[in-house]
């Protein structure tokens, strides 16, 4: 009886060292392989998160470029006066100057086309006319000045006049209108990236 279970023993031991089977390696490689694949596609996650984190990022401080740019903006064109009974000293939306340095009023910042009457339900909730928007390409820094590193950046500006009681509510343009909001988007290669408002109200008369 002895003897049976050393000769049991001995091949038991024999097929030990003859190593894996093919069934075992091929276990093996599987569960590596997924490992493995599941490592790659983490990292790959993370990689795709730093970017869109680092693009959204350049994308805010863009938006803010245009911020502090409107906030040493006067709301009226100051060669005009609110209070004034001549006409022709009234303020006006289109009194541009040639170049973004000259700009001296938060209406300068506004589009070609004034898109008020656009946005509404029956052409989509979301309806955003380009045509709405100046476009500056490159954008601009905070002291309006080109930024030739992100040329395949814009800022998209538009201001609308909106009501006093409910800004929600746009208005057709109105240079006398004392409340507009500021809107900026962000775009890279053709996709929107981030988009940002806020208001601007006109200080009140002494």
């Amino acid at each position: 009886m002895m003897r049976v279970e050393n000769n049991r023993f001995s091949r038991f031991a024999q097929r030990r060292a003859r190593g894996f089977t093919l069934i075992e390696a091929a276990i093996v490689t599987v569960i590596i392989g997924v490992g493995v694949v599941g490592m790659l596609e983490l990292l790959a996650a993370g990689t795709q998160s730093n970017s869109d984190g680092t693009e959204l990022t350049t994308a805010i401080n863009l938006a803010n470029n245009i911020r502090e740019m409107s906030l040493g903006l006067a709301y009226y064109d100051p060669q005009s006066d609110p209070a004034s009974t001549d006409p022709t000293k009234k303020p006006v939306w289109n009194s541009r100057e040639a170049s973004v340095d000259l700009y001296d009023n938060i209406m300068d910042l506004d589009g070609p086309t004034d898109t008020w009457n656009l946005q509404n339900p029956a052409l989509g909730a979301n309806y955003d006319p380009p045509s709405g928007y100046q476009k500056f390409k490159p954008p601009l820094n905070v002291g309006r000045k080109p930024i030739p590193e992100y040329a395949n950046w814009e800022q998209w500006v538009k201001v609308e006049t909106v009501s006093e009681n409910n800004v929600s509510q746009i208005l057709t343009h109105d240079p006398m209108s004392p409340t507009a909001r500021v809107t900026v988007k962000i775009v890279r290669g053709g996709t929107e990236v981030y988009k940002m408002s806020w208001l601007a109200v006109a200080p009140k008369a002494n």
